[in-house]
């Protein structure tokens, strides 16, 4: 999936006719458990402060780029957010 340079990438979360979650990519809201979680797994830091914590968002979002055109994408996007397992994410351009 390509996107225009001069255009963000903006996320659309949908899930029983309901949108749970508009905004850009990168501003995904990660759960809290995921982000303390990885935190420790990157840093030894279980009270990440917000360098962590930023660095902890980044990598998720790589993560989860490196598998937009797969079957692993939509599970582990779930897992990482908290959304439904059965939701529904449509990407865009802003």
């Amino acid at each position: 999936m390509f996107f225009n340079a001069k255009k963000k990438r903006y996320l659309t979360v949908k899930h029983d006719g309901s949108t749970l979650y508009e905004g850009y990519w990168a501003d995904t809201p990660f759960a809290e458990e995921i982000i303390i979680k990885k935190s420790i797994e990157f840093f030894n830091d279980n009270e990440p402060c917000a360098i962590h914590r930023g660095a902890v968002h980044m990598r998720l979002l790589a993560e989860l780029e490196g598998l937009f055109s797969t079957p692993d994408f939509q599970d582990l996007f779930c897992l990482y957010t908290n959304f439904p397992k059965d939701c529904e994410t449509e990407f865009s351009e802003k």
